[in-house]
């Protein structure tokens, strides 16, 4: 039973070699520069890539120019073979609304919206839902980021209190014939983050971001080793529960910039004693980036700054927030 689980296991993952090889260039492949680009072998490409083609999810161009024996046949991703939608609940001061991206499977962004509401329900997630997959008849996987965490299924902790104790996810599963996924913001920001730093060229060993935002407690996202580390219970990084010096989180946020900056600091040592990262991001409207040298400041009173990571700071952490869920959608499995 193992054997068969591994042949499996590597059968995909040859599967995502080819289709990460397609995606990630534009241009039209070959068999012979598919292969070349995955290190696999001419037969094996030639299968997955026959496979791919039966689905639909690569197209065959034709035949690429050759002085030489039979001309090669050229392929090309599909970008519309399905879709993916990214959305997030949030707030803007005493206002709540949904926001959503639809892309295509090169990431492109077909429709982005902000739909406002009262106090964000289930429903909404079902209503928006329902109208998006009627518009879209190639969307077939939603992503979804929740200010909070899951345990069990059920959302827990999280700043739209309507949405605590729900199962999200399986309720729609249930009520719509596609995929959904749902994720921790700051799981789905860090991941972000990751993933833009490795397509500069600079992956991280071990990046974590740290958020103070407008009108809720601290929390972070973690990254280990290019992936996302949830914990046991997915618990991992929920920082608000620190056992912060002068009272309630919620209170010392209230004093404001002084009193946020010893806050920052004790999350960005506590992260470095446990975890030790290359790069620590420090994002929320909380924040600031001249807060960062008094932060890594306080740090050095605690740590030896050997031992501190790198520490920066972005303010439009919605543009990651969106690129991470993302890319958890397409990575999650075979589209």
């Amino acid at each position: 039973m193992n054997k068969v689980s591994t042949v499996n296991q590597v059968k995909e993952h040859n599967i995502e070699l080819v289709r990460n090889a397609l995606r990630r260039d534009p241009a039209e492949f070959t068999k012979h520069s598919i292969a070349r680009e995955t290190g696999l072998s001419i037969a094996t490409v030639n299968n997955i890539l026959n496979a791919l083609c039966e689905a639909g999810e690569i197209v065959a161009l034709g035949s690429a120019s050759s002085t030489i024996g039979r001309p090669a046949v050229r392929y090309a991703y599909n970008k519309d073979y399905s879709h993916i939608c990214c959305m997030f609940p949030s707030s803007a001061g005493s206002q709540q609304y949904l926001s959503y991206a639809v892309y295509d499977l090169l990431g492109t962004p077909l429709k982005q919206r902000q739909v406002w509401l009262e106090d964000i329900t289930y429903e909404d997630f079902e209503n928006l839902s329902s109208s998006l997959l009627k518009e879209d008849p190639c969307l077939n996987r939603f992503s979804i980021g929740i200010p909070g965490y899951c345990n069990d299924r059920l959302i827990q902790s999280c700043t739209m209190t309507n949405l605590n104790g729900c199962d999200l996810a399986g309720r729609l599963s249930e009520q719509f014939p596609c995929e959904f996924l749902m994720e921790n913001n700051m799981n789905a920001i860090a991941y972000g983050l990751y993933d833009s730093r490795k397509q500069q060229g600079h992956a991280p060993a071990q990046l974590v971001v740290i958020s103070f935002f407008e009108g809720s407690g601290p929390g972070s996202g973690i990254i280990l080793d290019g992936e996302i580390y949830r914990g046991k219970s997915n618990f991992a990084g929920e920082v608000v529960f620190l056992p912060y010096p002068d009272g309630n989180i919620y209170d010392l946020i209230r004093q404001g910039p002084k009193a946020i900056v010893t806050a920052a600091a004790q999350a960005v040592a506590a992260c470095t004693i446990i975890l030790n990262p290359e790069i620590c991001v420090l994002t929320g409207e909380n924040l600031s980036p001249g807060m960062c040298d008094a932060i890594l400041a306080q740090c050095k009173e605690q740590i030896p700054a050997l031992h501190l990571p790198a520490l920066s700071y972005v303010a439009n952490y919605n543009q990651y927030y969106q690129n991470g869920l993302f890319r958890i959608a397409l990575e999650s499995s075979s589209i």
